[in-house]
């Protein structure tokens, strides 16, 4: 079997979406979508998919309201799937990992306060932190597109806490970590899968990051054979490193791949019904299989890693049960 790929630019711009999406379907006569990687850009997606009724797969977009019906959150939107972990286990994972492996009890958070991604994150790691004992201590956000962050940061410093957490993307994440090294901040710094690119460590600084821990997808020295088979063939391919970006889209694809199978014709309503049934499909992350109740992959673990001088390390990784 042969796929045919067609790209389309969404320019990471959430009001661009619908009309991308309009046009790979009404006008590319696609039979299946994957995308988007921000959770923001695919809830922007989810009305027209369901109108238009053509299955869509989001390899990295973490937020809950993703797969739901965009009229009605307490029912599933029938056309999206994800690929990847959601941010209540995610959320639940940094605030375990800091109060219990850490052993922090007094954190601080920044975020983008217009980001789906940003907020949700924020939440769920709050949430979980206070019911361990943990406290945060001061919550600071800032709006799109902000480049100065030392007005929160100097408020952070202000009130000493032992952690920061910064549920943001990398590029805002660099920019936090560089502007704090230079007020002086010096406890560690703890973000989500968004952080997770050798960007950030150009962005803020090889001295900036050495005490950045993240949750994420993927991280190419994970010690399982299949992952690191994964890593090996995209070096081989790429001469570069993969991240959790470039995993999770090659598994969305051997999903997607494996559900056309299935199906037995390029149809649509055939794909989105094989793709609810998938089940055991082999990817570098493990095995995959998608939960029909939930359109989100059963068991799908959280690696927890740490920045080693100009790159990343595996630290840990949690399956839920």
């Amino acid at each position: 079997m042969k796929l045919e790929v067609v790209y389309e630019d969404t320019q990471s711009k959430k009001e661009v979406v619908p009309n991308v999406v309009r046009k790979l379907i009404e006008q590319d006569k696609v039979v299946a979508l994957i995308g988007e990687v921000a959770s923001s850009n695919s809830i922007a997606a989810g009305p027209v998919v369901m109108e238009l009724k053509v299955p869509a797969i989001a390899p990295t977009s973490t937020n809950p309201k993703v797969v739901l019906d965009p009229n009605d959150e307490t029912k599933l939107n029938p056309y999206y799937f994800r690929a990847c972990f959601i941010d209540p286990l995610q959320g639940t994972v940094m605030a375990n990992f800091i109060y219990n492996n850490l052993g922090l009890t007094k954190a601080a958070l920044i975020y983008n306060i217009a980001e789906d991604y940003n907020k949700g994150l924020a939440e769920y790691f709050k949430a979980r932190f206070t019911e361990l004992g943990g406290t945060v201590i001061i919550e600071e956000t800032y709006p799109k597109d902000t480049q100065d962050f030392k007005p929160q940061l100097t408020k952070i410093k202000a009130a000493n806490p032992e952690i920061i957490v910064t549920p943001n993307t990398y590029a805002e994440s660099g920019l936090i970590l560089r502007q704090a090294k230079e007020l002086g901040i010096e406890c560690p710094f703890m973000a989500g899968d968004s952080t997770h690119a050798p960007q950030v460590i150009e962005i803020a600084g090889q001295d900036a990051v050495q005490n950045l821990y993240l949750t994420t997808l993927y991280v190419d020295d994970d010690p399982d054979p299949a992952a690191l088979a994964f890593a090996e063939k995209y070096r081989a391919l790429y001469n570069s490193e993969p991240n959790s970006n470039a995993c999770f889209s090659y598994e969305t694809v051997m999903v997607l791949a494996e559900a056309i199978k299935k199906a037995g014709k390029a149809e649509p309503q055939a794909i989105r019904d094989a793709i609810e049934t998938i089940k055991d499909v082999p990817v570098p992350s493990g095995k995959f299989s998608m939960d029909p109740e939930t359109h989100n992959p059963l068991n799908k673990p959280v690696v927890v890693i740490k920045v080693k001088d100009d790159g990343f390390t595996f630290v840990a990784k949690v399956t839920p049960e």
